[in-house]
């Protein structure tokens, strides 16, 4: 049976290296579903500052589109592979990251199989591409419902938790909205001063 996610990220944070690296993020996880290397990344996405989660926006985009093209299994080149963080925030954001799977893993279950077809599949993976580029914007609440959108949809694709798929799309709706008041915000702060 394979060690849980959350054991997984509790292990990782107590290891001694100077830097914790995406690759070794993804060697520590092994070879699982895509939506275990989203939830994975995503959680401590949420956990970051605005523009300290871009570090991991990138990796989600690139992981997002390979689910988008049925890719066997995740892979990031390893220019991206090897971005990190220092050893004290890589353990703090760890830490709260298990504490929140831990809280995931116990509350998913599979429900509503039907939203597990195939072709939604692909449609959550281009909601978790949009999500990723959300991340890399210094946008703060926007990016919070960004990670938390695409940790929604990694928990439902890992748990076949369809109510876990609806939130995520709820997330994802939330995100817009917060982006659009942004925008609209910034352009009648600008005609103001123009």
């Amino acid at each position: 049976m394979n060690e849980r996610l959350s054991a997984v990220l509790i292990r990782l944070s107590l290891s001694g290296n100077e830097r914790l690296s995406i690759a070794d993020l993804m060697d520590g996880f092994g070879e699982r579903s895509f939506g275990s290397v989203l939830l994975v990344l995503a959680v401590p996405a949420t956990l970051l500052p605005p523009l300290a989660s871009a570090v991991l926006g990138a990796p989600l985009l690139l992981i997002s589109t390979q689910l988008l093209i049925r890719r066997a299994q995740p892979w990031l080149p390893e220019g991206l592979s090897r971005l990190s963080l220092g050893r004290a925030r890589a353990t703090i954001v760890l830490a709260r990251a298990a504490k929140t799977l831990e809280r995931l893993e116990t509350a998913s279950r599979p429900r509503f199989d039907a939203l597990f077809h195939p072709w939604h599949a692909r449609v959550v993976a281009v909601g978790c591409m949009g999500l990723s580029m959300v991340l890399m914007l210094p946008t703060p609440i926007a990016h919070t419902a960004a990670g938390l959108g695409i940790g929604a949809f990694a928990a439902g694709l890992i748990q076949r938790d369809g109510l876990a798929l609806l939130a995520g799309w709820l997330l994802t709706i939330a995100c817009g909205l917060i982006l659009a008041l942004i925008v609209g915000g910034a352009v009648i702060g600008w005609r103001h001063l123009v």
